[in-house]
C-alpha cells in the first residue's frame, strides 16, 4: 500500500473516531442533563470506535510492513 494510499484511509477512518467521540461526548453531556439516553447507543458507540482504532493501527502495520519490506530488500 502506497503512502498516498494511506493517507485518505486513515483521514476517512480518523473521521469515524472522531465522529464516534463526538456522539460519546453528546450522550455524556445528555447524562449529565438529567435525560436518559440509551444504554444500546452507548455500547455501539464504543464498539464502532474501538473497531475504527483497530483498522487505523491495521493500516498502520500494514504500511509500516511494506516499507521495512522496501528497506530491507534495497540493502
Amino acid at each position: 500500500m502506497a503512502a498516498n494510499d494511506v493517507n485518505p484511509v486513515l483521514r476517512r477512518l480518523n473521521t469515524r473516531y472522531d465522529d464516534a467521540n463526538e456522539k460519546l461526548d453528546h450522550h455524556f453531556d445528555s447524562a449529565m442533563h438529567g435525560e436518559e439516553p440509551d444504554p444500546a447507543e452507548f455500547f455501539a458507540l464504543i464498539q464502532k470506535r474501538q473497531i475504527t482504532q483497530q483498522a487505523m493501527d491495521a493500516t498502520l502495520k500494514l504500511h509500516e510492513k511494506a516499507k521495512k519490506t522496501v528497506m530491507s530488500e534495497s540493502h
